[in-house]
């Protein structure tokens, strides 16, 4: 009976120190997705905010309702003709309604929908505001900005705007999104991240070129590991032995003598640039040898004797058994150059030259940094990672198994 509890502690114990590990491992991605969902001022906020407002249930029934209100639930929008009507709470002492409502010059401004009608007006608890569609054309972005008097105490949005300033003897209320829907309060800054920059070109440059890497280099480090592994020629250990060491060298010394031959062949800011230098990896090369040396010399040898030539021996029978072995190349090979940034901010100057990585940048200014919409983009950038892992991750780990790498 002591033998078993003591088991069953030392069970319990395993399990709490690995699940302490994993929630400390994952803690930075969840506090990535947090931050990518929060307003301005909660991402800069002192303390921090553990819960953003926008992943409160309760925000996203308001969420739901105004868009549902203006166009979609889900999805939000503000058809013509339509009108979003909802209440901004004051605190403290709040005037009698029919109270004056002193309007400042330029209470309204409304760049992008010059045809809505904006209404204020006071009633018992706060502000009712209600936003008119009055355009043949519907809206998803809508920035409105109003001036409401500090007189009457601060205020309590019943579906926080995106940001209340003071100005003067009044408050500023922004709102980017009025008619968001669920979906486009919650991922609010998603939309904004995507718009601020041209994501969409930054993505493709950053999958043909890792694309083509993985591609390209796989076929010539199947090529090199099958020389090394099955072909015999004078010096090959020797040349080998010459390719590990170049792993020795720090890629930062090639930096500079890599820059000017793409300068002298005029290759600079372009996907030549982007992908040629990175096409022959060592790492590859090794990997597949150690694959098509662990497989049976006596498939090669029968081959061989049935008049396969070398070509043959590569594409019939090793490709085929170093699967395992190429996913895992081209994982390794994929994730260097998606997540490169170094060499494409050495080699591209356009934006349209621009990787993902270095398009993260434009979020980062002498100004300050928007931290949602940073945090936002950068969940996007790892997205396609985090998938690919998933959907390869049984290949990946029996690939470093069967190669041994540590």
């Amino acid at each position: 009976m002591a033998s078993r509890l003591r088991y069953l502690l030392g069970r319990v114990l395993i399990y709490a120190v690995l699940t302490a590990g994993a929630v400390g491992m994952a803690f930075p991605f969840y506090w990535m997705l947090a931050t990518s969902v929060k307003s301005p001022q909660e991402a800069q906020q002192a303390v921090p905010v553990w819960v953003p407002e926008r992943m409160k249930p309760k925000n996203w029934q308001a969420a739901a309702r105004l868009g549902a209100e203006g166009g979609s639930r889900l999805f939000g929008g503000f058809f013509p003709g339509r009108t979003v009507r909802f209440l901004i709470r004051t605190e403290g002492e709040s005037p009698p309604p029919r109270a004056r409502v002193p309007k400042p010059p330029g209470a309204f401004h409304d760049p992008l929908s010059e045809g809505t009608r904006i209404e204020v007006r006071r009633v018992p608890g706060g502000w009712r505001f209600s936003f008119t569609n009055a355009t043949d054309r519907r809206f998803r972005l809508l920035p409105v900005v109003i001036y409401l008097p500090k007189s009457y105490g601060a205020f309590s949005p019943e579906l926080a705007p995106d940001a209340i300033r003071s100005a003067g003897d009044y408050w500023r209320l922004e709102w980017v999104n009025l008619s968001p829907g669920l979906f486009g309060y919650v991922f609010h800054n998603y939309r904004e991240a995507w718009n601020a920059a041209p994501f969409a070109r930054y993505f493709y440059v950053s999958f043909v070129t890792a694309g083509t890497q993985v591609l390209l280099g796989l076929f010539l480090a199947a090529m090199a590991g099958f020389a090394f592994a099955r072909i015999p020629f004078p010096g090959r250990e020797l040349v080998f032995l010459l390719f590990l060491a170049t792993m020795m060298v720090p890629g930062e010394v090639l930096l500079i003598p890599n820059y000017i031959l793409l300068a002298k062949l005029g290759w600079l800011d372009t996907f030549y640039a982007l992908i040629v230098p990175w096409l022959a990896s060592v790492f590859g090369i090794f990997l597949l040898r150690q694959f098509y040396r662990s497989l049976p010399q006596d498939l090669f040898d029968a081959a061989r004797i049935d008049g396969a030539s070398y070509l043959v021996m590569l594409f019939r029978i090793a490709l085929p058994l170093a699967v395992p072995g190429l996913i895992t190349y081209g994982i390794f090979s994929f994730l260097g150059a998606y997540n490169a940034l170094l060499w494409p901010l050495i080699v591209t100057q356009s934006p349209e030259m621009r990787t993902v990585q270095v398009g993260l940048q434009a979020f980062i200014g002498e100004a300050g940094s928007d931290y949602g919409q940073l945090m936002a983009a950068s969940t996007m950038a790892i997205l396609p990672i985090v998938l690919g892992y998933f959907l390869a991750q049984r290949q990946f780990i029996e690939g470093i198994a069967r190669s041994g790498i540590k």
